[in-house]
């Protein structure tokens, strides 16, 4: 594919055109927030739309118009895996679930030196902060509650951010002859430091790696979108049911036998195994 621009020259369009649309939806959520002032879980909603809009596909899409005649094709979102892949994504959810558990605890455990207490305290308040954020946003029991955090925090947030780090920035580097593996792992870490959340970065980067591969494997963004979207949709749908059945939401992560965690490790790279064996074979070329 032949993209206008040098490698670096892309890159600082795409920083160029995030910063302008980052401050955009600042400015935007302001105003909202002066309108919605008594109105917390509808702010934090509409606030979560403008973000996934104007600082995740805008700067992805005006970027892909730019350095591209073929917008589509940069973003691979024209071609779209088979259905074995859905299915394997599907399965890797749910086995993966100890295994993921283990990985959020000891990284939620991780306790820093002594001399960066301070920098750990500031971490833990962020952290804390977020998460009482996400349950003001979660904490409506309803079925109409459930279907909108569903589309919002599930499918909005599962594509925009598909867009515009795997879709977009990962895609940049490696048409830019950047090596794939060091595209991915690049982009997980950008992709999980930008969530300022020090104490679920190991798995959120893991998390995002995982996707990258799913963009090179398949040959289609569809496939981490769906990954995306279903790990949020996941999330979203256990806490709803955990605060409608009175159960107590905790940041706490939980930790599983260990001989379930190996399992589910084995199980993993199983299916892992499968997705990178029938990722291109089986996907649909349009």
């Amino acid at each position: 594919m032949k993209l206008a621009l040098s490698l670096t020259q892309r890159l600082l369009l795409l920083l160029f055109i995030f910063i302008v649309c980052y401050a955009i939806t600042a400015l935007c959520v302001k105003i909202v927030s002066a309108v919605l002032s008594d109105n917390l879980p509808a702010y934090l909603r509409i606030s979560a739309m403008l973000q996934d809009v104007f600082a995740f596909i805008v700067p992805a899409v005006a970027t892909a118009l730019v350095v591209t005649r073929r917008p589509a094709d940069l973003l691979m979102i024209r071609s779209r895996p088979g259905i074995t892949v859905f299915m394997l994504v599907v399965a890797l959810l749910f086995v993966s679930i100890p295994f993921q558990e283990a990985v959020i605890y000891w990284n939620y455990h991780i306790t820093l030196p002594h001399w960066a207490q301070g920098f750990e305290t500031w971490a833990r308040q962020m952290e804390n902060a977020a998460f009482e954020t996400m349950k003001c946003l979660l904490g409506d029991t309803s079925v109409v509650a459930l279907i909108v955090n569903l589309l919002i925090i599930g499918v909005a947030a599962g594509f925009s951010e598909e867009l515009l780090f795997r879709g977009c920035l990962q895609r940049l580097l490696t048409t830019g002859g950047v090596n794939r593996h060091v595209a991915v792992w690049v982009v997980a870490v950008i992709f999980s430091a930008l969530h300022f959340q020090l104490f679920g970065f190991v798995p959120r980067m893991l998390l995002g790696a995982y996707f990258g591969y799913l963009l090179i494997w398949t040959g289609s963004l569809w496939a981490p979108v769906a990954a995306h979207v279903l790990n949020n949709m996941m999330f979203v749908l256990t806490a709803w049911l955990q605060v409608r059945n009175g159960e107590p939401v905790t940041n706490e992560p939980s930790l599983w036998h260990p001989a379930a965690i190996a399992a589910s490790a084995a199980l993993s790279a199983a299916v892992l195994w499968a997705l990178w064996k029938f990722g291109r074979r089986h996907s649909d070329k349009s």
